[in-house]
């Protein structure tokens, strides 16, 4: 246990000091890295100075306390006009001109070559050349190069103008031992600053990075996408050029042959019972169309009530009988009635309306369709059912005809479609919070299931007639 405050008390410390550092040096919001670089620098720079003031002090180098005195006090000068007033060009031209006068002056007064005065040098070159603009760095180290070798030649030439100031080779010893380790925590110093920064920036131009490929890569996939949307409208247009053409052709067709010609009544009944079969299935396929079409451009939006499946599909079945009678099919309309269902009634209509059109369409002569409603009230859902003992489906028709797949296709008797029955009623049946799915065995038939929430009178819905039809739209 007192381990554990002893920790969370190291933890609160160490975030004041990180709280009271980052208002001494600038936030990484509020200035830039190269502002808040070179005021770490100032401060790292006047602690040196002053750790070095009371070595020389000790050392008896009381020209050197001095001037590193004054060292110390522009220092702070500096860090407060650059942190405080903005003022960091002027700052950093003041530190890199009085660093060269501090070392020259080190140099000519604390040893020369036999003192530290040049391993300072080292310090300033890297701090300049790290904060200062490229066009500079040349500078920098061209008179880095320069200065050095100028200090050393003069010694050489004119050893009397080097002052030595130390009692004893032991003093001498004590301010290199102790002048080197300084020169090298300052660049540690300042290096780890500066690669902290730069692993920062690394960090945050890899997260924009990534952010700009998930970006390209939502770019590309939502292009696949369109481009698969685009596909399938043209396949879509001519498809329904070829399919629409058609049965319209022979409508006319046949129209033409009952206008300019007499023709037994009963081959003429059985004309006019072609032609009204082929136009209802013509009106279907533009139907779904157009119900498709408007569900691109302007989206579905269902108008929720309380609708009674019973009544939708004996209202389907009231046009459909006609179809199945022409291909002697029975329909077995076996719904409870009486249950309600939360949904839009036009869209369930369209929904059981593609769905037994689908059944009629695959079934043979002399089969049968049965339609079914069960409730689940502990599932609060509902299930339509239409089942059909026609042609069946393999598994992999099964798991492609609510794909949305534009083709061609025939029925038992020859009737067109395009596969966009079934598509719509996967849609409307998701946008009205339900499940469709299908079960199939090739050749003896298939069902199709259609599961919606059950109506709950707490809920709020638009009126509606008993009958399921609203009475008003959006």
């Amino acid at each position: 246990m007192w381990f554990d405050a002893y920790t969370l008390r190291k933890r609160t410390h160490l975030r004041r000091i990180s709280h009271y550092w980052q208002n001494l040096v600038g936030r990484p919001g509020e200035l830039p890295a190269a502002n808040r670089g070179f005021h770490v620098v100032s401060l790292y720079a006047a602690v040196l100075t002053a750790v070095m003031i009371p070595l020389n002090i000790y050392l008896g180098l009381w020209a050197i306390v001095t001037m590193l005195a004054v060292t110390l006090m522009l220092l702070v000068t500096m860090f407060l006009l650059a942190r405080y007033r903005g003022m960091h060009r002027l700052g950093l031209a003041i530190y890199s001109l009085f660093s060269y006068v501090l070392v020259i002056y080190t140099f000519m007064y604390n040893g020369g070559s036999a003192g530290p005065a040049l391993y300072f040098l080292l310090l300033t070159y890297q701090l300049l050349a790290a904060f200062t603009s490229k066009r500079l760095q040349a500078v920098w180290t061209a008179l880095h190069l320069v200065l050095p070798v100028a200090l050393l030649v003069l010694e050489r030439i004119r050893p009397a103008i080097v002052r030595v100031h130390y009692d004893s080779d032991g003093s001498r010893f004590i301010d290199l031992v102790t002048s080197f380790p300084i020169v090298i925590i300052g660049i540690l110093a300042a290096t780890n600053y500066l690669r902290k920064g730069y692993e920062r920036e690394r960090a945050a131009a890899e997260e924009r990075a990534r952010q700009i490929e998930m970006q390209n890569r939502q770019i590309v996939s939502q292009n696949r996408q369109l481009q698969a949307a685009n596909r399938e409208k043209i396949e879509l247009i001519s498809i329904l050029g070829h399919d629409l053409r058609n049965p319209l052709h022979a409508i006319t067709g046949t129209l033409q042959i009952l206008v300019s010609e007499e023709l037994p009544n009963e081959k003429r009944k059985k004309i006019k019972d072609d032609l009204l079969l082929a136009a209802r299935n013509t009106a279907d396929l533009l139907e779904n169309v157009l119900s498709w079409v408007s569900a691109q451009i302007k989206g579905i939006s269902p108008l929720f009530t309380w609708v009674e499946p019973d009544v939708i599909i004996e209202r389907v079945l009231g046009v459909q009988r006609y179809i199945a009678s022409k291909k002697g099919i029975r329909i077995v309309h076996g719904a409870k009635a009486g249950i309600k269902v939360h949904s839009d009634a036009d869209m369930l209509e369209l929904i059981v309306r593609n769905l037994v059109n689908n059944a009629l369409k695959f079934t043979p002569n002399q089969g049968t369709i049965t339609l079914s409603v069960s409730e689940d009230v502990p599932q609060r859902n509902c299930t339509i059912a239409v089942r059909d003992d026609g042609v069946g489906m393999t598994d992999e028709d099964v798991k492609a005809i609510f794909s949305g797949s534009v083709q061609s296709t025939y029925g038992t008797d020859s009737e067109k479609g395009i596969g966009l029955g079934l598509f719509l009623c996967r849609e409307l049946t998701h946008r009205l919070g339900g499940r469709i799915w299908a079960e199939s065995e090739l050749g003896k038939g298939s069902v199709f299931f259609v599961s919606l929430p059950l109506y709950d009178p707490g809920r709020p819905s638009h009126e509606s007639d008993a009958s399921g039809r609203q009475t008003s739209h959006a």
